[in-house]
């Protein structure tokens, strides 16, 4: 009985290595790699954010340029607007078609009188439009404008104020 045994578990030895040695028939597949390289994205500022010429007044006044319209308005004192160049800001995406991207503004930034210390605040910027965007398909160019709100101080000192600010955009 005991002869049986062994030879039962040398024939179970026997299958198990032979199972062990490998696939009777051994398949084979080839994958492909793939990767799409697109033009670099870019941001290009087309035009400035242009608040043209004000008197200050004798109270602290906020003037607005309105993205949608380009128009500028004096929302709280009393300054005056009387005339030079007016227009929101304007920039053009690049990218690939098909693709959403989001604009984001900054909280405000200062312009500083030329030849002087003397500032001003802007802030309030807005879009024309929502954040995110989707480049359409047969151009993949997309355009965008910032309007914004400039705080005069009560007697101002006059003079050209030049200061600058970033939009950044991500693409989604």
């Amino acid at each position: 009985m005991r002869l049986v045994l062994r030879k039962l578990s040398g024939l179970a030895l026997a299958i198990v290595g032979g199972a062990a040695a490998g696939p009777l028939c051994a398949q084979t597949a080839v994958g492909e790699s793939v990767a799409d390289i697109s033009r670099p994205s870019t941001v290009q500022r087309l035009q400035d954010l242009q608040f043209g010429d004000i008197i200050a007044g004798s109270t602290v006044s906020t003037v607005v340029v309105n993205p949608f319209s380009d128009a500028r308005s004096i929302q709280t004192g009393n300054a005056t607007a009387f005339g030079g160049t007016v227009s929101a800001a304007r920039f053009q995406v690049s990218a690939r078609p098909l693709l959403y991207y989001q604009i984001s503004l900054p909280s405000s930034t200062t312009l500083t009188r030329n030849g002087g210390s003397q500032t001003m605040l802007v802030d309030n910027f807005t879009l024309n439009g929502a954040s995110i965007r989707l480049l359409p398909l047969f151009t993949s160019i997309g355009n965008f404008k910032v309007g914004g709100r400039l705080t005069v101080g009560a007697a101002q000192e006059p003079g050209q104020y030049d200061g600058s600010f970033t939009v950044t955009v991500n693409y989604l």
